[in-house]
C-alpha cells in the first residue's frame, strides 16, 4: 500500500530480504507482483487460492475477506501510536475559502484510513468525492476540487516527503487510532513461516533512510478480533 515509484527499488530490496529469509526455513517465496500489475478489483486478487503474502486495509479484512484470508501481521512503522496500530491525517488548505457547502475528498469506500476514520468528521460535509487514491484526495484538496481529505499518516509522510507541495496543506486533526494495514495470506496456509521471514527481514534490511518507505518497520502479530470489533461504516451518499 505504501509503493510508489520514488520507493520501489527499496520494497523489491526489502522483498528480497524476506525471500532470503524464507528461504533459509527451506520456503521459496515467488517474484514480487508490484501493485500497479495487479488487476482491479483488488478482492480477487487477495482472495485467490495461492496467495502467498498481501497487504491490504482494516475495512475489507473484517468485510469480504473476513473468515477468507489468513492474518500474517502488521507492520508498524515508527508512528505516534500504539504498537501496531495507525490513524489518518484530517487536512486541509491552509487557506479555506468560506462557505457552507464543504466537499470530503476519499480514496474509496472500502478504505478504513479514507473513509470509516472519517466517520466523526462529517458533521459539516455535504458533498462526497470518490478519488481512488490517498494522493488524489490530498491532490483533489490542494486544487479546491475538496475542502478536506483523511489520509493515512504513513501515505501522508511519503506524501510530504515526495510531493513537496503537499506541505502546504493543513493537518486540522488526527483521528482515533485503529490496527493498521494487515498482512495476509490464503485461507488455511500457515503463516508462521512468513512471520518469522518478515521479521528477520524488517531486522537485516536497513535503508539509508527509513522515510523513504513510511518510516522504520517492524512487525507485530495483533489480535485479530481488534480489526473485527470496530465498526463497518455506512456506504458513502450516492450523488447524482
Amino acid at each position: 500500500m505504501y509503493w510508489r515509484a520514488e520507493n520501489a527499488d527499496l520494497w523489491n530490496r526489502f522483498w528480497a530480504a524476506v525471500q532470503d529469509a524464507a528461504q533459509r526455513d527451506g520456503i521459496d517465496l515467488p517474484a514480487l507482483t508490484p501493485p500497479e500489475d495487479i488487476p482491479e478489483p483488488w478482492t480477487d486478487h487477495w482472495l485467490r487460492d495461492d496467495l502467498v503474502l498481501s497487504m491490504t486495509c482494516g475495512l475489507p479484512f473484517r468485510t469480504a475477506l473476513k473468515n477468507r484470508v489468513t492474518y500474517v501481521g502488521t507492520l508498524f512503522f515508527g508512528l505516534n501510536a500504539t504498537p501496531g496500530y495507525y490513524y489518518s491525517r484530517v487536512i486541509t488548505r491552509s487557506d479555506p475559502e468560506p462557505g457552507n457547502s464543504l466537499t470530503l475528498a476519499y480514496n474509496s469506500s472500502d478504505s478504513q484510513s479514507g473513509w470509516a476514520a472519517a466517520q466523526p468528521h462529517l458533521g459539516a460535509i455535504n458533498h462526497y468525492l470518490e478519488t481512488g487514491s490517498h494522493a488524489a484526495s490530498a491532490r483533489a484538496v490542494l486544487e479546491g476540487r475538496a475542502d478536506m481529505a483523511c489520509i493515512d499518516a504513513v501515505s501522508w509522510r511519503l506524501l510530504k516527503r515526495f510531493e513537496p507541495e503537499m506541505q502546504t496543506l493543513r493537518v486540522m486533526a488526527n483521528t482515533p487510532g485503529t490496527p493498521a494495514l494487515p498482512l495476509i495470506c490464503a485461507k488455511d496456509h500457515d503463516p508462521a513461516p512468513l512471520r518469522r521471514a518478515i521479521r528477520d527481514a524488517t531486522l537485516r534490511f536497513i535503508p539509508k533512510d527509513a522515510m523513504d518507505m513510511g518510516g522504520p518497520m517492524t512487525i507485530l502479530v495483533l489480535d485479530e478480533a481488534a480489526y473485527h470489533a470496530i465498526p463497518v461504516p455506512p456506504a458513502p451518499p450516492v450523488h447524482d
